[in-house]
């Protein structure tokens, strides 16, 4: 019997005809000017049934997302696969390290992939509609008038109310769960029979997350599609997986069906993953610890669109009348769904915003308006994580150079000792010697978002300002990442704003939490009354938006 034509029959659920095949695939990325290569995936083989659901699990950097591109020729020139082959049905195999395969006809057509964030995939000065008017011209599928009954209707099957809202609307328009969802109906107008899902909710909250993963699930069935989806959160392949793969370092450690691997793991990397994702709830404050106050926020508002709003309209109102206090060696979380104006609320504090209403005192100086030169002496001593980590480094410099930027541009110590203390917070963040001479470009997002942690903490900031700081990052890695930052907040004191959607990182990690909705804050209470007071039904949907595993 031909391989291609066995049957893949995970346990409980039906058999699955192979329709994908992958063989001994190799790759690794050359670096520095003596282009030595750095092995990334080695010797993978795995097959993918018709209609199944396979999911790649690992750590970041593991080379999860690198296999992904490498079945479509994504890979950047730096990337040397090694030998590979990838089988379609009973087809010839295409050796995946060819300069001359014909991508035109797979890429799109028959394996199409979605990315971790659909609004930067998307081009942000095009509308939606004109996206599904170019792929769909490209690809040769029907007249003006087709396409455009088409884009309506993908829309349409996708749960959106009004398609022609959305088609009419630019990606930044969009609530993330809200651009997934666009961005998953123009790839399926192109009606692949497999999807590649490359880390598709780790950055949503809870409830667009759950969105995704239900809407995978319909489509799936529906179109009768074949996934293979990439993630590091071991919540999300619980919940969807018919089958999974575990990667550690480049290599496949393990492999079955859902209960097998999760529940009953036989590799100690396998039950080191599973064991990261339960974070400890024990212990938790009902008190709150004041001390030295380092950073208050008065009465803070802020208006989006204000001049560009219709006469009689105010624009967008993002932040309303926002009071808290925030202490040395203290730890805030600031918890909310997408778009209640948390990230607003970051930016107007770091200076990256300007407040249209109320007072930002720190060390009881009012830095509310202050820019340029003034400011300087606040950088040094405020410092941010990004979200999206990648987007704020600069490609063309390693990680080690990243690090050294803000001490460089403070004029802090001399050239040895930022260099020494550039080696220190990478090494401490978990990135060693090969890995800090690598650009952006060359590192996961996971990695990336280490780069970003490092870069922050390298200047010992008094406040630090952590955007979704570790949304991105696998839970082996945002465990360490939340140790590593609660062991140097007691060794420098300096105090924590934990911007975040995940309940379970803000229940281990800080004492003071604000429920966040519209741009109000509807509870500041200690950790251990989260959800207890009265009118906290918003806050107890909340909890009951979060993916349980077990």
């Amino acid at each position: 019997m031909n391989h291609l034509e066995h049957e893949i029959a995970p346990a409980g659920r039906k058999p699955y005809l192979t329709l994908l095949s992958v063989e001994h695939l190799n790759v690794s990325y050359t670096q520095g000017k003596g282009r030595t290569a750095l092995q990334v995936l080695s010797d993978i083989s795995f097959t993918l049934g018709k209609g199944e659901l396979l999911t790649l699990l690992g750590e970041s950097g593991s080379g999860k997302s690198t296999c992904g591109k490498a079945l479509l020729g994504l890979l950047p020139p730096s990337a040397q696969i090694g030998g590979g082959t990838l089988q379609l049905r009973n087809e010839t195999p295409i050796n995946l390290g060819s300069p001359v395969a014909d991508w035109r006809s797979i890429r799109g057509k028959r394996v199409a992939m979605i990315y971790q964030d659909a609004q930067l995939a998307l081009n942000p000065i095009q509308t939606i509609r004109v996206h599904f008017q170019e792929t769909m011209r490209f690809h040769k599928l029907g007249t003006p008038r087709e396409i455009e009954e088409k884009s309506r209707k993908m829309l349409s099957l996708l749960n959106f109310d009004d398609p022609e809202r959305v088609l009419d609307s630019y990606p930044f328009e969009l609530s993330g769960g809200m651009c997934q969802r666009a961005y998953i109906a123009l790839i399926l107008s192109l009606r692949p029979e497999v999807l590649i899902a490359d880390e598709p909710t780790s950055a949503l909250d809870s409830v667009s997350q759950k969105e995704v993963l239900n809407l995978l699930q319909d489509v799936r069935k529906r179109f009768d599609l074949s996934v293979l989806l990439i993630t590091h959160d071991i919540g999300v392949a619980y919940k969807v997986s018919d089958r999974i793969i575990v990667l550690e370092q480049g290599s496949i450690v393990e492999e079955g069906s859902v209960a097998e691997v999760l529940l009953r793991p036989r590799k100690e990397y396998t039950r080191t993953l599973v064991a990261a994702r339960n974070f400890s709830n024990e212990k938790l404050p009902v008190q709150r610890k004041t001390g030295e106050l380092l950073l208050r926020v008065e009465g803070l508002g802020k208006v989006f669109g204000r001049g560009l709003a219709p006469k009689g309209k105010d624009g967008v109102r993002a932040l309303a009348g926002l009071n808290f206090d925030l202490y040395r060696k203290e730890t805030v979380g600031i918890l909310g769904f997408s778009g209640c104006g948390k990230s607003t609320l970051a930016r107007c504090i770091v200076g990256l915003e300007a407040p249209d209403a109320g007072k930002i005192t720190y060390h009881g100086q009012d830095i509310t308006h202050l820019r340029g030169k003034k400011r300087q002496w606040v950088c040094k001593n405020m410092q941010m994580v990004f979200q999206d980590a990648r987007a704020s480094l600069n490609p063309n410099r390693t990680a080690f150079q990243l690090v050294q930027e803000p001490l460089k541009y403070l004029k802090l110590g001399t050239k040895q000792e930022r260099e020494e203390k550039a080696r220190h917070y990478l090494a401490r963040v978990g990135l060693v010697a090969d890995t800090q001479n690598r650009r952006p470009p060359q590192l996961s997002t996971g990695q990336c978002q280490r780069v970003a942690i490092a870069r922050a903490l390298v200047v010992e900031p008094d406040v630090l300002l952590c955007d979704e700081a570790v949304s991105a990052l696998d839970m082996i890695v945002r465990k360490q990442i939340l140790d590593l930052l609660q062991d140097l907040q007691r060794t420098f004191g300096f105090a924590i704003v934990m911007i975040s959607h995940d309940i379970r990182v803000i229940r281990h990690f800080c004492q003071m939490v604000a429920v966040m909705k519209d741009g109000r804050f509807l509870e500041f209470v200690p950790t251990g009354l989260l959800g207890q007071e009265p009118g906290s039904d918003y806050t107890r949907s909340l909890f009951d938006s979060e993916i349980h595993m077990l």
